[in-house]
């Protein structure tokens, strides 16, 4: 597996991690990635998704707010959507750590210094150990993939709240989600499961779920935690907007759109009916 950061526009690359020996110049592969992701964006009005080149599976993921493109490839050994989820994770992680607090700040930062970026490594280090492991046991493999689209799914929610709710009820909802994560982290199967209380929240970046390690941890445990995260937050927001408002934000924020596009990997894991009633029963 081997990762690419870019800048979306110029193609320069804030961040490359190799784990694969391929003989490719690197600022020339850089260029050709984000070439190929504006050439569908202009052409085809959507960038890529997954496509297979060279004998290599690669996935893209964007982020629009910062101009950042994250590109993974690897063997065709590992699916498309085991390698998405794998990205989603990185792409995760290092808006958090770089971006989000502060979005104008992060447009001045690098200034062409890519040596900012190279602690990031090590982070990627860290959850490529997680995966060799993961390879090998498949239920390590799955939690992964929950991690992602979990955390994805609250990414939206949290969209929601910022996008469509008055300050007076984003302020609301906000201090019911504090709460909320104040009483869980005190929860003694929080104490008995210390890797429950890397679940956090905060205002400015949102929910974040990644920082948890599957390889240490009761998996179980932690996969009914995350689950019970998103309906109590989906039910505050139906309770706070009602029923059919609440059902039109959904739709303008692409989730029922997320549903779809992941079917297969949620269907895999078991989470397509349950998230599908979820946003769209009463």
């Amino acid at each position: 597996m081997n990762i690419w950061i870019l800048d979306s526009e110029s193609g320069i690359t804030l961040l490359y991690k190799p784990y694969m020996d391929l003989s490719l110049d690197e600022d020339l592969i850089s260029g050709l990635l984000a070439a190929l992701n504006q050439f569908t964006t202009y052409e085809l009005k959507t960038g890529i998704e997954s496509i297979e080149m060279g004998g290599l599976r690669w996935s893209y993921l964007e982020d629009k707010d910062s101009n950042l493109l994250f590109v993974a490839t690897c063997e065709k050994d590992i699916s498309s959507n085991m390698l998405k989820a794998r990205l989603n994770v990185i792409k995760q992680t290092f808006l958090e750590q770089y971006v989000s607090k502060d979005l104008e700040s992060w447009r001045n930062l690098w200034k062409g210094n890519t040596e900012l970026f190279s602690p990031f490594k090590d982070v990627i280090d860290e959850f490529y150990s997680q995966w060799l492991t993961a390879e090998n046991i498949s239920t390590i493999a799955e939690y992964f993939d929950i991690l992602g689209v979990i955390q994805q799914i609250l990414n939206l929610l949290i969209n929601v709240i910022e996008g469509h709710f008055t300050s007076e009820k984003k302020d609301k909802i906000h201090q019911q989600i504090e709460t909320m994560f104040t009483n869980y982290l005190n929860h003694q199967y929080v104490q008995n499961n210390p890797e429950l209380s890397k679940i956090s929240f905060n205002r400015v970046s949102g929910i974040n779920i990644i920082n948890i390690d599957p390889t240490n941890c009761d998996m179980l445990v932690v996969e009914k935690q995350i689950i019970n995260l998103i309906r109590r937050i989906t039910e505050m927001i139906k309770r706070e907007e009602g029923y059919y408002v609440t059902l039109h934000y959904f739709i303008e924020e692409n989730i029922f759109e997320y549903l779809i596009s992941n079917i297969s990997l949620l269907k895999e894991l078991n989470l397509f009916k349950f998230l599908l009633q979820l946003f769209l029963f009463k």
